[in-house]
């Protein structure tokens, strides 16, 4: 099952800080790679010489010792299929094979797909091929080593998640020392979307986490909402309250009251009133 997306405009950069924070267990969890304590890994240039307009989304350069050459992982983050996305591929390929020597370096490529429903990894034209990593997030990652670490939020997206998902992925929000870390992990946990999204949401306001909410982009969307939400509830039962006054004052108190009431309120009040007070019956309010 592929989800329905969330704003594409926002994943790039999510996962892009997400991986720039944890590159070592996005290294070893989302492209497969082995990184020792021994091992250096650096970021790499996005954007490649000669080819100003050619942006790739995340490069890491590992390291691993003298004479051991250099892993090169070049990370994709693709929302949807696209006609042109897997001839993309090979263009970054080949920006990365002119700025990185085949003697002193290895070239891996992987595409993250947040929502499935990705390319299977190969790619064949004329003469030419291409393989590189396709990750389907919803289907390929392992929820339970999500959970146990930073990239905890991913695991929302899983086909079959542990039904203590939500309260696991907030404890790893709630423990992670710096805000500009947590909006990251609030971001993404509310681009998942729908009730998992506001299960989120409730839980993050149930650890008292308003503050970190009020500061993330979605945060303050659904906060604001929720505020006005509450204000139009303010405000029908205020007309409630006034149109049961009046149904009290002119004919006392009945069975269903409280039930009109809130039927009347729901329409256009003013020619309510004025029914009432020109002596309508029960009856023809009710009707």
């Amino acid at each position: 099952m592929v989800r329905s997306a969330a704003p594409a405009r926002d994943f790039d950069g999510l996962f892009k800080k997400l991986l720039e924070a944890h590159p070592r267990e996005a290294l070893q969890q989302l492209c497969g790679a082995r990184v020792d304590g021994g091992t250096v890994v650096v970021d790499g240039p996005t954007e490649q010489p000669r080819q100003r307009s050619l942006q790739l989304d995340k490069v890491f350069v590992v390291r691993r010792g003298e004479g051991v050459p250099a892993d090169i992982y070049h990370v994709e983050v693709q929302v949807k299929r696209t006609e042109d996305f897997q001839e993309r591929m090979v263009s970054y390929w080949a920006s990365l094979a002119l700025r990185y020597r085949r003697a002193e370096h290895r070239i891996h490529q992987v595409v993250l797909w947040p929502l499935g429903g990705g390319y299977p990894g190969r790619f064949r034209r004329d003469r030419a091929q291409l393989d590189y990593r396709s990750v389907n997030v919803p289907d390929d990652l392992e929820p339970g080593v999500l959970l146990a670490g930073p990239l905890a939020p991913l695991a929302l997206w899983s086909q079959k998640p542990p039904v203590d998902v939500v309260e696991r992925v907030v404890d790893r929000i709630a423990a992670i020392p710096t805000l500009e870390e947590q909006l990251v992990l609030v971001e993404l946990g509310m681009l998942a979307g729908g009730s998992l999204a506001a299960q989120v949401l409730e839980a993050l306001r149930r650890r008292g986490m308003n503050n970190v909410l009020e500061q993330s982009e979605v945060g303050r969307e659904i906060l604001a909402k929720g505020r006005e939400q509450g204000r139009q509830e303010g405000r029908q039962k205020e007309r409630v309250d006034i149109m049961r006054s009046l149904l009290r004052a002119k004919y006392g108190e009945f069975d269903d009251l409280d039930e009109l009431a809130w039927r009347l309120a729901g329409r256009d009040s003013d020619s309510v009133i004025a029914r009432i007070v020109a002596g309508a019956t029960l009856e023809e309010l009710r009707a």
